[in-house]
């Protein structure tokens, strides 16, 4: 898969998933050291925007291995997501992979509006036998309602399709974009070439981080499923850029010139609600946790920009940074 932003570089990052369709090297079922971690995020676990060997689960397994631990390190990175869908990953995969802690590695747009959702497994471990007749497996497989392995793999295609593919939404609703978008980034988003999904998002993180959350039965599930898998949890926060520096407005109102105003700040505690609320869920369930918002603000206000400008994940470096950091909270408890 193919991620590109550029208003930011030229260099489109190519993700190189597994069979499982994670960016990561292959699974194997059995456990080959002696600690198995999972890190569980969205597309900032996976690392959008980042090669390969930069995310913030080899940042988190570069310290380890410094350490002399014999650990294996998951990147359950998931772009796209949000709390729902960890848990539903979390049902499905920890009874297979059986990982002895579980690291939950949430951004700021993963906490969901008030659905309530409990989800259910009824997946085991099945292994692929290479020499079974294709058509044999297909069949046992459909009639098992269970997923088709691939193969082979397929040639790297972009994340987001140009015009005239009716996934693109420049493609129906050019006219009615285009008055709120800078004309290069309107060309970048008609070409696929940048997220066409961020025309005028200010606004949107402006109302959600402000909102109030109710996600106490949701971890309080998390943890109690895990423990029952003999699974330990901890829980980190990763602020949304908007949330920490004030640089980054400039560049979002190249894609919000009619609904945003000329300067405008989500520094302050009122759009810090849903890492408070998180901190205070996780204390009373008693889960480690930890508001990376200070660490990476103190960085921001040092003039160190860790994220992209246009698009808002981070830089490869920093979520290098992000791994270590969390990997040294891991380690203290």
């Amino acid at each position: 898969m193919l991620w590109k932003s550029y208003p930011d570089t030229t260099h489109a990052f190519v993700h190189e998933l597994n069979t499982y369709g994670f960016r990561d090297q292959e699974w194997e079922v059995e456990k080959s050291a002696n600690k198995r971690v999972f890190i569980l995020g969205d597309s900032f676990v996976e690392g959008m925007m980042s090669t390969n060997d930069k995310t913030i689960p080899n940042g988190f397994k570069n310290m380890a291995e410094e350490d002399d631990k014999d650990i294996e390190v998951f990147n359950c990175g998931m772009m796209g997501i949000g709390l729902n869908e960890y848990m539903k990953f979390i049902t499905d995969a920890v009874p297979i992979f059986k990982p002895d802690e579980l690291i939950l590695v949430m951004y700021s747009n993963d906490m969901p509006f008030q659905r309530v959702y409990q989800p259910a497994t009824r997946m085991n471990p099945i292994k692929n036998n290479f020499w079974k007749p294709r058509l044999v497996e297909i069949i046992q497989r459909i009639n098992a309602e269970d997923p088709l392995p691939m193969r082979f793999m397929k040639e790297e295609v972009p994340f987001y399709k140009g015009v005239p593919d009716p996934s693109n939404p420049w493609t129906f609703k050019e006219a009615e974009l285009k008055p709120h978008v800078r004309a290069d980034i309107a060309e970048a988003m008609k070409k696929g070439d940048f997220n066409n999904f961020r025309t005028n998002w200010y606004p949107n993180e402006q109302s959600f981080f402000s909102s109030n959350i109710d996600v106490y039965s949701k971890f309080e599930f998390i943890k109690n499923y895990l423990a029952e898998h003999n699974c330990k949890l901890s829980v980190f926060y990763i602020p949304s850029r908007l949330q920490v520096s004030d640089y980054y407005y400039q560049f979002e109102k190249a894609y919000c010139q009619l609904n945003c105003p000329e300067s405008s700040s989500l520094k302050g505690q009122e759009y810090q609600k849903h890492a408070q609320i998180l901190g205070n869920v996780c204390k009373t369930l008693g889960v480690p946790y930890r508001d990376l918002t200070p660490f990476v603000r103190a960085k921001e206000d040092n003039n160190q920009h860790l994220y992209w400008n246009y698009d808002d994940h981070m830089r490869g470096d920093s979520y290098l940074m992000l791994g270590e950091e969390i990997y040294k909270t891991w380690k203290q408890n």
